[in-house]
C-alpha cells in the first residue's frame, strides 16, 4: 500500500468516513476494554470467569475483524469487509447470547436441554473461532477442523484413534457452553497473562525503553568485531524478556539493528538471520519469557520463580553459543568495528535513560521476590513505566501515545485471540475422546521407548505443530500432545516443559513456514527462504543446550553445587564447540574433517557422565588449542583484529 493511499490510522483512503469511523470507534473500545481489564484484575471480572471470558472474545474479535491494519494482507473490496462485517455481528449475537442468559446457560444438565436458538449460537461462536484461526494460520485450522471431525466421527477411525463419536448438540454444548471448549485454559491465558503484558509491551515502546536498550547496547559492544551484530543479541535479550514475542521483539529492535548490521558489512539475509536468532532466544530468558513460565505454572503446578530461576543457565548457555556464532559470522566476512561516529556514549545513555531500567526492575522483584500473579506485576509495571517516563525529557509523551498504549496492546493482543480460542477445540478433542491419553502410547510405540527418540519426535512434533504460531499457541499444543510421553520414558517434568517451549520458540524460525524469519527478511530486504535457512543453521547450537539440560538436572539447578558448575563448563564447552563447528572457525578456519571431529566430541557434553564429559571437554580444548597456537593461520588484519579482541 503506497502512502497515498493511506489514511488517519493506516486506513485506505478510499475506504472514506465510514471506515475512518470504524477505526476510531475500534480504538475506543480498545482503550475502555483495557480501562476494564486492569479494573478486573485488581477487582476481580463481571459477574462470573465465564463471563469475562466471553467478553473479552467478544471484544478480541470484533477488532481482530474490523481492524485493517490485522488485515491489509487480505484484499480490499466491499465484498471481503462486508464478510469482515459479517463475522463481527456472528462473534457479538453469539458469544453476547451467552452474556444475556448465562445463569441458566451454566445450569443446565447436558446437551438434551439446549434450545434450536442454543445450539445456532453455539455454532455461531465455533464458526468465529474457526474463520480466526483460519486468517492466523491454515495449518492450525486445519487441525482444529480435524479435530471436530474427530470428535463426531471417531467410531470410523481404526485401532487406537477410535472412539464412540459424538452427536452435534452435544459437541455444541461441550465446545460453548462449558470450559471444555472454546472457554478452556486457552482462552483463560489470554485473557490475563497475555493482554497484560502485550499492553505492557506496548508501554515501552511508547516510552522509548527500547530505543534506550537498543543505544545502550550498541554503546557496550560498538568497538567489538561484529559490534553491530553483538549490539542486536544483547538489545534483543534486554527487550525481548519482557516484550515475550519474537515477531514483536524482532519488529521493534531489528528496525533498527538490521540496517545497521547492513551497513558494517553483514549480507541481508545473515543480517536478518541474527536477529532472528537473537530475538527468539530473548524468550527463554526470565523473569517474562515469552509468557511461557506463566503457561508452565498453570500446567505444571510448579512455582513461577522455580521456572524462571531454572530457565537461566540455559539462557545463558543459548547466548553464549550466539555470541559465538556472531563473532564467528563477523570473522568470516572481514567485519571490524563500528565507526567511531556511530558509536554511542555509554555515560550518556545512561544519563538520558537510567530510569526507564526501574519498571524492568520492579517486574523482576514483583515476580520473583514478592510472587505476584503475572497479569497483577505487568499492571503495576506498566504503571510504573508510563509514571517515571514523564519525570525526563528524553522519554517524555503527550496524551495521543498515552492512549497509543492501550489501543495498540488490545489490538496485539486481539491478533492472536482467534488462535488461542481456537486450541479449546483441540484441548476439548483430546479431553472427551481420551486421546490425549493414548497419545502417549501412540508416540512411545513408534519411538520404542527410547528417550533420544521420543525428544527427536518431540522436536518434528514442534516444527509441525508450531509453524505459524505464536510461542505461547504452539507450547500450549505440544504440552498437550507430547509432555506426557517424555515424562513416560523418564525425563523430569520440569526438564521436559522447558524442553518442549524450546523448541516452540525455534518453529518460529524454521522452514518451510519460518514466521519470524520471513518477518525479519522483510526489514533486511533479503530473501526469506535464505533468511530462515541461516537462522536454522545459526541455531543449530542452541538445538543442542536444549538437550544438555534435559539430559543434565545440574543445568537447571537440580543438584549439588559442584555438579551444578561442573555441567555449565561442560555445557559451556560443549555449546562453543558445537558453534565453532558449525561455523568452521575455532580459534582458527577449520578444514571440513576438523569440523566433523569437534562436532562429534562437542556432542560428549550431551549426557551427564563425568567420564565421557571430561574427555569430551578436553577434546574440544586440544582442538582450539591447536588451531590457535599450533596451527595459526595466515589473517588478514581484520581477521587478527578481531581474534586479539575475542
Amino acid at each position: 500500500m503506497t502512502e497515498g493511499e493511506q489514511a488517519v490510522g493506516g486506513t485506505p483512503a478510499r475506504a472514506g468516513a465510514f471506515e475512518r469511523g470504524t477505526q476510531l470507534s475500534l480504538s475506543v473500545l480498545a482503550t475502555g476494554f483495557a480501562v476494564y481489564m486492569i479494573y478486573s484484575t485488581f477487582y476481580g471480572p463481571y459477574k462470573t470467569t465465564l463471563v469475562h471470558l466471553a467478553m473479552f472474545l467478544i471484544v478480541m474479535m470484533v477488532i481482530y475483524f474490523l481492524d485493517r491494519r490485522a488485515s491489509d494482507e487480505r484484499p480490499y473490496s466491499p465484498a471481503a469487509r462486508a464478510y469482515d462485517w459479517f463475522c463481527a455481528v456472528v462473534v457479538t449475537l453469539s458469544v453476547g447470547y451467552l452474556i444475556v442468559d448465562f445463569e441458566r446457560l451454566l445450569n443446565l444438565w447436558g446437551a438434551a436441554f439446549l434450545s434450536p436458538l442454543d445450539l445456532a449460537a453455539g455454532a455461531g461462536m465455533t464458526f468465529v473461532v474457526l474463520e480466526a484461526a483460519r486468517r492466523q494460520s491454515i495449518a492450525f485450522f486445519l487441525l482444529s477442523l480435524a479435530c471436530i471431525l474427530y470428535v463426531m466421527y471417531g467410531q470410523h477411525m481404526p485401532g487406537l484413534l477410535q472412539h464412540p463419536g459424538m452427536e452435534f448438540d452435544r459437541f455444541i454444548y461441550l465446545t460453548a457452553y462449558t470450559e471444555e471448549g472454546i472457554f478452556g485454559s486457552g482462552l483463560s491465558v489470554a485473557a490475563t497473562f497475555l493482554f497484560m503484558f502485550m499492553l505492557l509491551s506496548s508501554a515501552l515502546t511508547e516510552t522509548k525503553t527500547g530505543d534506550f536498550i537498543i543505544r545502550f547496547a550498541n554503546a557496550g559492544t560498538g568497538r567489538l568485531v561484529g559490534g553491530p551484530a553483538k549490539g542486536a543479541m544483547f538489545a534483543s535479550a534486554g527487550l525481548g524478556t519482557m516484550v515475550g514475542s519474537s515477531i514483536g521483539n524482532v519488529v521493534s529492535t531489528g528496525t533498527f539493528t538490521i540496517p545497521l548490521m547492513k551497513r558494517a558489512g553483514f549480507k541481508p539475509h545473515s543480517a536478518g538471520a541474527i536477529e532472528v536468532l537473537s530475538s527468539e532466544g530473548s524468550q527463554i530468558m526470565p523473569p517474562v519469557m515469552g509468557a511461557g513460565a506463566f503457561l508452565m505454572a498453570e500446567l505444571t503446578g510448579i512455582p513461577y520463580a522455580t521456572i524462571a530461576v531454572a530457565a537461566f543457565l540455559p539462557a545463558i548457555l543459548y547466548y553464549a553459543s550466539a555470541y559465538f556464532v556472531i563473532h564467528t559470522e563477523a570473522l568470516r566476512m572481514g567485519i571490524g568495528r563500528l565507526p567511531e561516529a556511530e558509536i554511542p556514549d555509554a555515560r550518556q545513555v545512561l544519563a538520558d535513560g537510567w530510569h526507564l531500567l526501574i519498571a524492568p526492575a520492579a517486574l523482576f522483584y514483583l515476580l520473583m521476590v514478592e510472587s505476584f500473579t503475572a497479569a497483577y506485576a505487568g499492571i503495576v509495571c506498566m504503571g510504573i513505566a508510563l509514571a517515571v517516563a514523564l519525570t525526563r525529557r528524553y522519554s517524555r509523551y503527550g496524551w495521543r501515545s498515552f492512549l497509543r498504549v492501550f489501543d495498540e496492546g488490545v489490538r496485539q493482543s486481539a491478533s492472536i485471540t482467534g488462535l488461542v480460542a481456537a486450541i479449546g477445540l483441540v484441548q476439548m478433542a483430546m479431553v472427551t475422546t481420551g486421546l490425549g491419553g493414548r497419545l502417549t502410547e501412540i508416540i512411545l510405540s513408534i519411538s520404542l521407548g527410547d528417550p533420544l527418540m521420543t525428544a527427536g519426535l518431540v522436536v518434528v512434533a514442534a516444527t509441525i505443530l508450531g509453524m505459524g504460531m505464536p510461542t505461547p499457541i504452539a507450547y500450549l499444543l505440544l504440552a498437550l500432545f507430547a509432555a506426557s510421553a517424555m515424562e513416560a520414558v523418564g525425563f523430569d517434568k520440569l526438564a521436559t516443559h522447558l524442553f518442549i517451549f524450546y523448541f516452540a520458540i525455534k518453529s518460529g524460525s524454521t522452514p518451510p513456514v519460518a514466521v519470524v524469519a520471513v518477518v525479519a527478511a522483510g526489514i533486511a530486504r533479503a530473501n526469506w527462504w535464505l533468511t530462515g535457512l541461516y537462522a536454522f543453521w545459526y541455531s543449530l547450537p542452541g538445538f543442542v543446550v536444549a538437550f544438555m539440560f534435559l539430559y543434565s538436572p545440574p543445568l537447571l539447578w537440580q543438584g549439588a553445587w559442584w555438579e551444578i558448575l561442573f555441567c555449565l563448563a561442560v555445557a559451556a564447552g560443549g555449546a562453543l564447540g558445537i558453534a565453532g563447528a558449525v561455523q568452521g572457525w575455532f580459534g582458527g578456519f577449520l578444514s571440513v574433517p576438523e569440523r566433523i571431529l569437534l562436532f562429534a566430541v562437542s556432542l560428549l557434553a550431551v549426557p551427564y557422565a563425568i567420564g565421557t564429559n571430561v574427555a569430551g571437554l578436553l577434546a574440544v580444548a586440544a582442538l582450539y588449542a591447536l588451531r590457535r597456537w599450533v596451527l595459526p593461520q595466515r589473517r588478514s588484519p581484520v581477521l587478527r583484529l578481531a581474534t586479539d579482541n575475542q
